[in-house]
């Protein structure tokens, strides 16, 4: 999993999570969230590769569970 960003203010970057088995390759790509105010937040959405539909369910759920994760962009 990996972002790309250059942040000059507190927009989403783009976030992607490749798998590989043998020689399929497995991705969820989209931004990550950041929050703007206390209640309002952008970004979060993603596009899976379709290679997800044809391979066993615990890959697909095993690339959610670590998107949901890292989803969140923390100010410290």
């Amino acid at each position: 999993m990996y972002k790309t960003v250059c942040h000059v203010d507190v927009s989403p970057c783009a976030m992607k999570i490749i798998m590989h088995e043998a020689k399929i390759k497995f991705a969820f790509r989209g931004r990550n969230k950041v929050k703007i105010y206390e209640t309002e937040k952008e970004g979060g959405e993603y596009t899976e590769d379709n290679a997800f539909v044809e391979e066993p369910k615990q890959f697909r759920d095993f690339a959610k569970k670590l998107w949901k994760q890292h989803i969140l962009q923390k100010w410290e």
